[in-house]
């Protein structure tokens, strides 16, 4: 096991250096950039800003410097490039050699300054204040998740073709389907607004707390807030997960050691939870320890229909004002947390199945 873990410690290495790599190039070769905005209200201004103007604001932003050198100073800062050839770095807008700055670079624990979103705060004060909400809202959708899946997907696999099998299968097609922003607007106009009319208690149509009125910020305030968004994201991760505990359940149940269980004659429930049930995880625990990364992540699209201030929201905003500090930094730490899920999900294989070995 010792073994294993070092080889995947060295992949997971060589995975996250080439993300960063490909994310980066992908930023920078995108169309659009920090400075577009001003671009375009300088053209509808007689050209107020000019082009020197221009040429320093690249240079504050490091945007004059190329991109393999952009990227080495995100990495590794810029405290030190006076040391490398001019050949390699080139020059700056006014023909310059580049000359030491002040970044320490992500591997020093310096993420950089947000351009945009929170313009000057740096990157990962600007993660942290988001980072406490989008942890309880996919906690909360992922338990509840689990707490309803599992036991539909493992009765409609013991059930198979009743009543109760049929009534499942059926919600879980509309869950998967159902697009997550309209189930979002549909829940909103009934809970938030029809209800409100009718002089029913309603729920909030949006944010995370009450910003004034009896209660607000309370416990119970915050509550209400999390009851839609996560409603929402519980269906969604309901309707897929029931499926493949259901499968995973059926895949098992058909096992010849499944049979001599029964033929020695052990009770069925049993046979269900000893034997049936352990081995039929496996398939689950890989896709829920893939949703750790979510924990971090969020859902861009349900943040944004009900204006929850967590990570998902926070990544559409800085990619909508192409903000690549902020985006490059939930990328990385999108990509830090999936690959250790990844980790976690073979751990756990043998934590459930002690037939599998890693040598």
């Amino acid at each position: 096991m010792t073994n294993y873990l070092i080889r995947r410690a060295i992949t997971m290495v060589i995975v996250l250096f080439l993300s960063s790599v490909a994310v980066f190039a992908i930023l920078n070769a995108a169309p659009g950039g920090p400075l577009d905005g001003l671009r375009m209200q300088n053209a509808d201004r007689n050209r107020r800003v000019t082009a020197l103007d221009y040429a320093r604001l690249e240079n504050l932003l490091g945007l004059d410097k190329p991109v393999h050198l952009r990227y080495i100073v995100w990495l590794a800062g810029d405290d030190w490039i006076e040391v490398l050839p001019v050949w390699f770095t080139g020059t700056n807008a006014f023909g310059e050699p580049f000359k030491n700055g002040t970044h320490k670079g992500i591997l020093r624990g310096d993420w950089g300054e947000s351009w945009r979103v929170a313009q000057g705060r740096p990157v990962l004060d600007v993660i942290k204040s988001r980072l406490g909400n989008t942890v309880i809202l996919m906690s909360s959708a992922t338990i509840l998740s689990l707490l309803v899946a599992v036991p539909i997907g493992v009765l409609s696999a013991v059930k198979q073709y009743s009543t109760l099998d049929y009534v499942a299968t059926t919600f879980s097609f509309i869950g998967i389907s159902m697009p997550v922003f309209w189930l979002g607007l549909m829940m909103i106009i009934l809970f938030s607004l029809k209800f409100k009319q009718w002089g029913l208690p309603y729920l909030p149509s949006g944010g995370i707390v009450s910003l004034r009125g009896p209660g607000a910020g309370t416990l119970w305030d915050r509550i209400k807030h999390l009851i839609m968004p996560t409603t929402v994201l519980s269906l969604l991760y309901m309707a897929g997960w029931s499926r493949f505990m259901r499968t995973a359940m059926l895949d098992v149940l058909h096992q010849d050691y499944i049979r001599t269980a029964r033929a020695k004659g052990l009770v069925e429930r049993v046979v269900i939870s000893k034997h049936a049930f352990r081995n039929a995880l496996i398939p689950l625990i890989t896709i829920v320890t893939l949703q750790l990364s979510s924990l971090f992540g969020g859902a861009v699209l349900t943040e944004t229909v009900f204006a929850y201030t967590g990570m998902g929201r926070l990544y559409f905003e800085a990619l909508g004002q192409s903000d690549w500090p902020l985006v490059m930094g939930y990328l990385l730490i999108s990509a830090v947390l999936v690959v250790v899920s990844n980790l976690i999900a073979d751990i756990a294989y043998v934590l459930v199945d002690p037939r599998i070995r890693y040598d």
